[in-house]
């Protein structure tokens, strides 16, 4: 996992090409004088300079400056400005990482740089789209987009820019025994020219390869010497980025030393990570100190690195949302632009048609032919344009219901994602909120040992069924990572009943409740089991939650012609009319409702959700005498055919 990690981290260091001598001071310089800036191509250079500053510093002030120059530059008309822009743009999605969005902009820089014969651009761009086949696995094509630049950059006499082409190739042919005599060289020549133009930060990349180099000949306390100082310095001059990998490519080799301190090193960096806005880089380390947390049984450490992990995917969410809606507006703008250009053009050619007619009444003698032959012209031209116009009417209408369908299917897809990650949310805040509180009373020493031991008794057995519920959910989710599909299944209903009476069955206990279950042994049910059983978890939740000590849920099955209803009665306070009618629509959550505790919020528009995914309906009502009841309905199962 390390050595993935650490290859990720470098395939991401060497595409900060844009920041070779970026400095805290010169950002302070730059920000001080951009109010003062009035000339629009100067201030876009200003924007894309910060960009590119911001880089391994800050990654979020980065994007902003670089969709600022972009969006600019468009405006304007300033090509060089776009350009460095969709680099920037580039840069940034690869530390997101959304590293497909990344080389469409890479691609699209590498197209507008070709077009301008900007050399350095082409390199640049050449260099990061072979860096991204190399981490799509694509080692030929990553040799060939590398060799490309590597040439150009040779012919052009682009040293500095040279000595980060020699880097990637060095990284790209490193782990192929036959090239990395080659590749060794290429990082020697890195060295000298990095050093030639006192390219300081440049410099401190090299170093890391070198400590790489310097393992490999045998020297781990050497290597582990080198890449302490580069955090030392990375972290003094505020380099967040290069602080974070040097602390992972640490850890890795403390790992590979089965070093106990290792542990540390993956914390630095993530720290460094978080600080810099890079945390989409760090799930796998996340993930590794979670896990670590939880066998040494540390509950509160292990719930704010889940939480963290949570941020981070909902963050990767949000960044493919917004990123791709970022192309999207610059593909169509260019689209516009092409489409005025025509316009203008086509009106241009008819003004000079109609002066050249204009020369035709000069001439009486053909005065009747001309006019003949232009009436011939414009009706031939409106019967063509006409069809033409109908065509085009019936393509923009399939256009508009394909988009349409595609619109439909990424909002129905984003709107199951969603809901996968509230129904974790749901299924998890209270069991690990009651062992948060637990530990909390054992650390405060409030307890003697004999309730101290038995709460210990307490965390194990719900830690145990949070546990297991989670690697039911987990195992439902692996199969709905690509959008929602329904795979039902024949169960029988008593039995995932006293499943989910097993894994509530410490807050049952706690408040001394009974259940009484009155269902058929023989009766089943035709649905998914992990969307039922989520069903099943929150309507006995809620009856707990809102019912009072020593009292009684009943829990019923009855057919009804050939529809199974489930009904979950409590003898709680009851649900407020005024909420009841809109207790599974959206509406219900800006409600404020009367009974005790919290409502079920989006845990009950899920429900809804998938009861109607399985062909069903879902309701709620209040008792006659008190408490309420929360059934659903769905088509019985007529195939006896069990699933466990």
């Amino acid at each position: 996992m390390m050595s993935r990690l650490r290859y990720m981290a470098l395939s991401c260091l060497l595409l900060i090409t844009g920041g070779l001598y970026a400095q805290q001071s010169e950002i302070t310089n730059i920000k001080h004088a951009l109010p003062a800036i009035t000339d629009s191509i100067k201030y876009v250079d200003a924007l894309n300079r910060l960009s590119a500053c911001y880089i391994p510093c800050q990654l979020d002030s980065s994007g902003g400056y670089a969709t600022a120059a972009n969006t600019i530059a468009s405006s304007i008309g300033y090509e060089k400005g776009r350009r460095d822009a969709l680099r920037g743009l580039g840069r940034y999605y690869s530390l997101r990482p959304h590293r497909y969005l990344s080389f469409l902009f890479y691609g699209k820089a590498l197209e507008a740089s070709r077009a301008a014969g900007d050399s350095a651009g082409v390199v640049a761009a050449l260099m990061n789209i072979g860096n991204y086949y190399q981490y799509q696995g694509n080692h030929p094509a990553a040799q060939y987009y590398v060799s490309k630049a590597l040439k150009i950059a040779w012919d052009q006499h682009l040293d500095s820019l040279r000595a980060w082409v020699l880097i990637n190739y060095y990284m790209i042919n490193a782990a192929d025994t036959s090239m990395l005599p080659v590749a060794q060289k290429a990082l020697q020549q890195a060295v000298a020219l990095t050093s030639q133009y006192n390219d300081h930060l440049g410099s401190l990349y090299v170093k890391l390869f070198l400590a790489h180099e310097t393992l490999r000949a045998g020297n781990a306390p050497a290597a582990e010497a080198q890449l302490k100082g580069v955090i030392a310095t990375a972290d003094h001059q505020g380099l967040n980025y290069i602080a974070m990998y040097a602390c992972t490519q640490l850890a890795g080799y403390l790992i590979w030393q089965k070093r106990t301190d290792s542990l540390q090193y993956q914390q630095q960096s993530l720290n460094y990570a978080v600080a810099g806005g890079y945390t989409g880089l760090m799930l796998p380390v996340i993930t590794t100190l979670f896990n670590w947390y939880l066998q040494q049984r540390d509950s509160l450490r292990a719930a704010s690195y889940s939480q963290l992990a949570l941020q981070v995917m909902q963050q990767q969410q949000d960044d493919i949302q917004e990123g791709e809606a970022d192309y999207l507006s610059y593909v169509f703008g260019d689209e516009l632009m092409d489409s005025l250009r025509t316009q203008y053009q086509l009106q241009h050619a008819k003004l000079q048609q109609s002066k050249s007619n204009n020369y035709f009444w000069y001439y009486q003698v053909i005065i009747i032919t001309a006019i003949a032959m232009l009436l011939a012209v414009l009706l031939l031209y409106f019967v063509r344009a006409y069809r033409l116009s109908r065509m085009n009417a019936a393509s923009m209408a399939v256009l508009r219901e394909e988009i349409g369908k595609g619109n439909k299917a990424l909002q129905e897809s984003d709107d199951f994602k969603n809901k996968l990650i509230s129904m974790i949310a749901h299924d998890f805040r209270t069991p690990l909120h009651n062992i948060v509180n637990i530990t909390g009373f054992i650390e405060e020493e409030a307890l003697t040992v004999t309730d101290a031991a038995d709460m210990i008794l307490q965390v194990e057995a719900s830690a145990a069924a949070t546990l297991t519920v989670f690697e039911e959910i987990l195992a439902w989710i692996r199969t709905q990572l690509s959008g929602f599909v329904y795979r039902p299944g024949i169960f029988l209903l008593s039995d995932m009943i006293d499943t989910t009476v097993n894994n509530l069955h410490h807050l049952l206990a706690e408040k001394d409740i009974q259940v009484l279950k009155e269902i058929p042994d023989a009766i089943t049910v035709n649905a998914d089991y992990e969307m039922l059983q989520f069903i099943h978890r929150n309507f006995l939740h809620n009856a707990i939650k809102f019912s009072p000590k020593h009292s009684t849920i009943t829990v019923t099955a009855i057919r009804e012609k050939e529809w199974l209803q489930v009904a979950f009665k409590d003898a709680g306070t009851g649900i407020d009319t005024t909420v009841l009618s809109r207790l599974f629509s959206w509406d219900s959550q800006a409600e404020q409702q009367e009974r005790p505790g919290k409502g079920a919020g989006v845990a009950l528009i899920i429900c809804k959700d998938f009861i109607e995914k399985m062909g069903g309906t879902i309701s709620a009502n209040n008792n006659q005498d008190r408490g309420s009841t929360f059934y659903y309905r769905l088509p019985e199962a007529k195939k006896m055919v069990l699933r466990k």
